[in-house]
């Protein structure tokens, strides 16, 4: 099956309108300050330097250890380096502090997910869903879409991708998972259409071609099978995908 490897992570990226001009010695409430050293721990993540934003957080926390944003950020950093004990303590510590806060289930859920802790990963992301006007519901069902994916359940995952294209029809991932589905079911019309969808929105990949070629050959159409071939040969000649295409011509 197509493993739509990246869930979808949602951190809002708030950078403070006057960093360059403030000073956290400008305030003497430990809350405020805990809050200029989360934006400036999370501004310092996205540029990629860990290390500064490693500091910042932890002295958010220093300053407020209730801090919601400290937490959830310390969480995603910790993610990214690897180290998932922390970041399990950090996302339980901020889904605790803010429970009705969706993007921050949204966040652990995913993060239960990769951490193949499927059953909770979904409570999580179903909790991100239970705000009716947050706007990444198409996103939170996607993720619940990959989740099930990976644990196996088709029929899960396939009624959780149909969800996020309800909320949002140019999904791609979902778009292409629906494909895969489809296609593994002997829906082969259906797939073609979902194919074809994903194509207009993303471009093609190796494993998204492979797929073409399966479908348009179970369908009869030989002209599409050779675009999609001549598709990984030109664009993909040592992918996986292109060798499998050769092999079974």
């Amino acid at each position: 099956m197509i493993r739509l490897r990246s869930f979808v992570l949602l951190l809002a990226v708030t950078l403070l309108a006057g960093c360059a001009s403030t000073s956290e010695r400008d305030t003497t409430d430990p809350k405020k300050a805990a809050e200029f050293n989360s934006e400036l721990g999370l501004r310092y993540m996205v540029q990629g330097n860990h290390e500064l934003a490693m500091e910042k957080l932890l002295r958010a926390v220093e300053y407020d250890s209730r801090s919601i944003n400290a937490h959830h950020y310390l969480a995603e950093l910790y993610r990214r380096l690897g180290h998932r004990d922390k970041a399990m303590e950090h996302f339980r510590r901020a889904a605790a502090l803010a429970p009705e806060d969706s993007a921050i289930q949204n966040n652990y859920g995913v993060f239960l997910c990769a951490e193949k802790r499927y059953d909770e990963g979904e409570k999580r992301l179903l909790l991100a869903l239970e705000n009716p006007v947050w706007p990444g519901r198409d996103k939170a069902y996607e993720n619940l879409g990959q989740c099930m994916d990976d644990k196996g359940d088709v029929v899960k995952a396939e009624r959780y991708y149909r969800e996020a294209l309800k909320v949002n029809a140019n999904l791609s991932k979902s778009l292409l998972a629906l494909a895969k589905v489809s296609q593994q079911q002997g829906n082969y019309i259906s797939a073609r259409a979902f194919l074809q969808r994903y194509s207009a929105l993303a471009p093609h990949t190796p494993q998204s071609l492979w797929l073409g070629v399966q479908i348009e050959r179970e369908l009869g159409d030989r002209n599409a099978l050779s675009s999609y071939g001549m598709s990984l040969r030109n664009n993909f000649p040592t992918a996986e995908e292109t060798q499998l295409y050769l092999k079974s011509k």
